[in-house]
């Protein structure tokens, strides 16, 4: 369910005109190894080569539940598979519908697809962003320099240490979460992401009702 935002009508008082929208497939059952990124990302190329050509394509890492017995996670009727996507692609991508996604743990079947709009909200995050240092305090300073070059004013959080294999070898990262952001600058921050590898699920941002919800991760 989409959470209610009482600001909405102020941002559309700006005449807002979307660059970017979430486009959410539908997925069968079955299991995806939990480190995924690129493993998804290359499936994804395989079936749409144009993706791995646009500027800021993200893919939302597929939160699956653990199996609890090897390093999958568990694919249920309500997880979706969701690509971030400039609006003039959105009717490119509907032809992954129907498409088979060939992983090192299943093969899970793509299905119906829903457009969801980006939605302005004070409070972001994202379970995984890389700027390019494993050191917590680099990390901050340059997840900070990076909203500052893009003129967004925000607060920060960082979560805990995460770590993705590529073929190029291991990158590591942190969960980060933003707060008190202008909601305009939310929608900024969404279309645009923060620090490496949107095209393997990181620094893609999401709305959250509350900095509290920091501590779940």
């Amino acid at each position: 369910m989409r959470m209610y935002n009482p600001e909405w009508e102020r941002i559309k008082a700006f005449d807002y005109a979307p660059k970017v929208k979430d486009l959410a497939f539908d997925l069968s059952a079955g299991e995806i190894p939990a480190d995924h990124g690129y493993e998804l990302f290359r499936e994804l190329t395989r079936h749409l080569p144009w993706l791995a050509e646009i500027p800021g394509f993200g893919v939302h890492p597929v939160h699956g539940a653990p199996t609890g017995r090897n390093d999958n996670l568990v694919i249920n009727k309500r997880v979706k598979l969701v690509l971030r996507l400039p609006v003039e692609r959105l009717a490119d991508a509907a032809a992954l519908e129907g498409r088979t996604l060939r992983t090192s743990a299943d093969e899970v079947v793509v299905g119906k697809l829903k457009e969801r709009p980006l939605t302005p909200y004070a409070t972001l995050y994202s379970p995984f962003v890389v700027t390019g240092s494993a050191d917590e305090a680099v990390f901050f300073a340059e997840a900070a320099a990076e909203l500052e070059k893009m003129g967004i004013k925000a607060g920060m959080i960082c979560g805990r240490q995460r770590k993705m294999r590529l073929p190029e070898g291991e990158v590591s990262g942190f969960s980060l979460m933003l707060h008190d952001v202008d909601l305009l600058q939310s929608l900024a921050v969404q279309e645009v992401g923060l620090g490496k590898y949107r095209q393997y699920g990181c620094g893609i941002f999401v709305p959250h009702k509350s900095i509290k919800e920091v501590s779940i991760d």
